[in-house]
């Protein structure tokens, strides 16, 4: 309701689509893998994803211009692929496939509704993106709807447990 209808395009609505199905895709084939080492099934699975990447990169940008962004990216440019590379690809999903592995998905999967709290908050904080009351009042609405999630949970799950005992 929020954003320009010329912002919205049927290709980045089908593409933003299709990113959503492959998560799901992968969240299945984390948690089909069991309890294996999640920082090695992440390295593993990188490295089978980088010549899609470059393949689909030489396609779309060519030689010349991935020669150009490589010569002269800035060292802020360099700490951003980084932070990408280990700290939310490695770290981040590892960490998140360990506890799909280890966990049922309906106790874990709700976590991921922060996502867009957090990157609304640090736009605001270090990119002073303006949050108006409308994105203020969904950021409380996604809260709101975490905290009824997690505490019906452990309500209906007490219950089990007094049920469980008093049989």
């Amino acid at each position: 309701l929020h954003a320009d209808t010329d912002d919205v395009t049927a290709l980045g609505l089908l593409l933003v689509l299709a990113a959503a199905l492959a998560w799901a895709a992968a969240n299945m084939v984390a948690k089909s893998a069991g309890r294996v080492d999640m920082l090695g099934f992440m390295v593993w699975s990188s490295l089978f994803a980088a010549p899609a990447l470059a393949v689909l990169s030489l396609a779309l940008e060519g030689p010349a211009r991935i020669a150009s962004s490589l010569t002269g990216a800035s060292w802020n440019a360099w700490a951003a692929v980084g932070w990408q590379s280990v700290g939310n690809t490695l770290f981040g999903y590892g960490a998140w496939n360990w506890l799909l592995a280890r966990h049922p998905a309906a106790t874990v999967t709700p976590a991921a509704l922060l996502v867009p709290v957090f990157g609304m908050a640090a736009s605001s904080a270090w990119l002073d993106e303006a949050m108006p009351a409308w994105k203020l009042g969904a950021t409380a609405l996604v809260i709101a709807g975490l905290a009824l999630n997690t505490l019906a949970s452990r309500s209906a799950a007490s219950a089990s447990v007094r049920a469980t005992a008093e049989t």
